[in-house]
């Protein structure tokens, strides 16, 4: 309810709202901690201190960045310019990155509480699925009355009749949004279709149609709400992010889990014509109206941040330091402008963390990225939850080339209660757990 809640004013983006939600995050987790010390810990959560302890170095590097009185050496160059009695730090914003750090170890609490709630649920989290595809539906209808009317009352301004934003000022952070609810309610809708074995083809369909007008129907329109939404974002990027995330979910729904997966080839026919449906309407004169990718201006920043990463490949420039130590790379023109991200998470991490760190932390994702691949591809039951979870990672990872929406505290919140819930249905139950009865194989008989 916390992380949902958060992005209906931009996605938390003001510090009182990142600060809240940090707040109510570590008490949370404060309560988790006693629960994990008295019921101990299962695979999942063992396993996640392949995540923790990259992740949890990165955070130390970050702080070590902001600490004062180092050896002068390592200062960053904009020290030259402070006046006297001055404590140079390796970052060139200290205070920012000590911001950073408290968001990044907020993201690390709420996966850790995620992992360990979808763990211990009946249906391995399919609730809080089912929650981030109703909310998202309901934040599309009101994104589409906004459009209606002219007005945003979330955002307390006018709103453009030809852009979707929802409750968020950047379109293209609204459209990673909508991605991840269009995955939720694909997902829902699968496990709502599921539930008939029969071979029986017509007694499939009495089944079928039965489970679609009990619950599917909501996930099926909550679909097609979603990716209207997406197209109306007018974000590029957002588009082929959600393309390609719809992409992996139905590879992953279909042939995961060695031919048990939850949604078989004819339960995909409304999801597929929906997505038809919607592509057509962009043909129609959505994807006409498309605001243009900068790709000249987008290439010129991207190459003079790397540079700047270069410049200092090891120490970095500091966490959160980039709108104020990018200008010093780029040209006058750009340098004079409000440039508050790169357009690029990996290179503004890079120019930021410093290269060992960066790569650190992307391998800390990559991890998670390919834990959830290979839940996907072995898990039998819930396997449609890291499926899931899976589309959502290699969505905001195409995203994150071109845009900055996992920089928004309530988006990255919502990512990694996502990877929460995958990372805890993606290790085979098949295995006893330690100090728990299992069912004894035939040849032990």
């Amino acid at each position: 309810m916390i992380v949902l809640a958060l992005t209906l004013r931009n996605g938390a983006h003001e510090p009182p709202m990142w600060s809240l939600l940090c707040l109510a995050t570590l008490l949370l987790f404060a309560v988790q901690v006693v629960f994990d010390a008295l019921l101990g810990l299962r695979l999942p959560a063992r396993a996640a201190v392949l995540v923790a302890l990259p992740y949890v170095a990165v955070l130390a590097w970050l702080l070590v960045q902001s600490l004062p009185n180092l050896t002068p050496g390592l200062a960053h160059p904009f020290w030259a310019a402070a006046p006297d009695g001055a404590l140079p730090t390796i970052s060139a914003h200290p205070d920012a990155g000590r911001q950073v750090v408290m968001r990044l170890a907020c993201y690390g609490m709420l996966f850790w509480i995620f992992l360990r709630s979808a763990d211990a649920a009946t249906e391995g989290g399919y609730a809080y699925i089912q929650a981030i595809a109703l909310f998202s539906t309901a934040l599309a209808i009101y994104g589409f009355v906004t459009l209606s009317i002219g007005y945003n009352l979330l955002l307390g301004q006018e709103q453009v009749a030809t852009i979707m934003q929802a409750s968020f000022l950047n379109r293209n952070t609204y459209a990673t949004f909508a991605v991840f609810g269009v995955l939720a309610n694909l997902t829902a809708y699968a496990r709502a279709v599921s539930g008939s074995r029969s071979r029986d083809g017509l007694v499939a369909l009495r089944d079928f149609l039965e489970a679609f007008f009990s619950s599917g129907w909501i996930y099926a329109f909550g679909t097609l709400v979603g990716l209207a939404a997406v197209a109306m974002t007018l974000s590029r990027g957002g588009v082929a992010a959600g393309a390609v995330g719809v992409a992996v979910l139905i590879w992953g729904l279909y042939h995961g889990a060695r031919g048990a997966s939850e949604m078989k080839l004819g339960r995909l026919v409304i999801p597929l014509v929906i997505f038809v449906f919607v592509a057509v309407f962009m043909t129609s004169g959505v994807l006409a109206r498309l605001a243009p990718i900068e790709t000249e201006l987008r290439s010129t920043i991207f190459r003079h941040v790397l540079a700047g990463a270069l410049d200092r490949p090891l120490l970095g420039h500091g966490a959160g330091t980039y709108p104020e130590a990018s200008r010093f790379y780029m040209p006058l023109e750009l340098a004079r402008s409000d440039t508050q991200w790169a357009h690029n998470s990996y290179l503004e991490n890079a120019f930021e963390f410093g290269l060992p760190a960066a790569a650190l932390f992307f391998a800390a994702l990559g991890v998670i990225g390919w834990r959830l691949f290979q839940g996907t591809r072995t898990r039998r039951r819930n396997q449609a939850i890291p499926a899931f979870a899976l589309a959502c990672f290699v969505a905001a990872a195409v995203h994150a080339s071109v845009d900055f929406s996992l920089q928004f505290p309530a988006i990255a919140a919502l990512f990694a209660a996502i990877l929460g819930v995958g990372w805890a249905q993606s290790f085979s139950t098949r295995r006893g757990e330690p100090g728990k009865a299992r069912r004894p194989r035939v040849d032990e008989l």
